[in-house]
């Protein structure tokens, strides 16, 4: 019990010493995380003001000092922005903490744990973070708004990574590179077409179509036309339809095609 309790009084210590206060004659300035942080709610803010007047601030926001963000060193709001303007609104002073963060791929991680404890965070999610960091990471977010593709089938055929749980752990982690991306976005191209003649409801159906086809284009390479290969295509519909249904008809079918 004694070690337990030593140990509950070191870390209320660091706490603590981590802990600080924003006042009106305070010299630290907060800044947002352009980006990250989610867009600011005024009605979410409004909320946790009125909330504020009844039960008072029972938590303080999150903040970090780095440099890396637009080559600028300061103060940045990583978790509570709204409750930082709801005390701004109210005039009150600002309790936070102040957390070490190494890099951007440390920033992303623990902005990622914050913000998990009502739901845990989606590949779209650490896409969006990433994005405001790594360029190649902002074309993602791009090429998804235009394609009506899974965003891991996307990323996966942006990278040539072959399976779902690798291009998980890239972005989440920051590593998400996109190479020969013309004739990448070619193959997303001639998928897009490929899905339109498939009867389906959302991104996340048809992942065998879209495994199927990259590896098939990756095979063909030059020697593929998709003129043709589409013509061949809605002469045999009904046959592609069936095909799309059982596992391991679609790679012979696909080969015949493009004959």
């Amino acid at each position: 019990m004694d070690k337990k309790l030593t140990e509950l009084k070191n870390h209320l210590q660091y706490l603590l010493k981590k802990l600080g206060w924003i006042t009106d004659t305070s010299k630290i300035k907060l800044h947002y995380l352009a980006g990250i942080n989610r867009a600011i709610n005024p009605g979410q803010v409004t909320k946790l003001a009125n909330s504020l007047m009844k039960l008072g601030n029972v938590r303080p926001i999150t903040v970090c000092e780095i440099d890396f963000i637009n080559g600028k060193k300061g103060f940045y709001i990583i978790d509570g922005q709204h409750l930082f303007n709801a005390l701004l609104r109210l005039g009150w002073d600002i309790p936070y903490v102040m957390i070490d963060v190494k890099d951007k791929q440390d920033l992303v991680e623990k902005i990622a744990l914050l913000n998990s404890s009502s739901k845990s965070w989606t590949m779209q999610d650490y896409v969006t973070a990433w994005a405001s960091l790594v360029p190649d990471y902002v074309k993602l977010n791009h090429y998804f708004q235009v394609y009506d593709i899974e965003m891991g089938v996307l990323a996966a055929i942006l990278s040539e990574t072959a399976a779902s749980g690798s291009i998980t752990r890239r972005i989440k982690y920051g590593e998400f590179v996109i190479v020969n991306e013309e004739e990448n976005i070619s193959i997303v191209n001639g998928l897009t077409d490929i899905l339109k003649v498939i009867p389906r409801m959302n991104r996340f159906e048809n992942k065998y179509v879209c495994n199927e086809y990259v590896n098939f284009r990756r095979t063909e390479g030059c020697s593929y036309n998709h003129t043709d290969f589409m013509q061949n295509l809605q002469k045999n519909k009904q046959k592609f339809i069936l095909a799309t249904q059982e596992q391991d008809r679609l790679s012979d079918m696909f080969r015949k095609l493009s004959k």
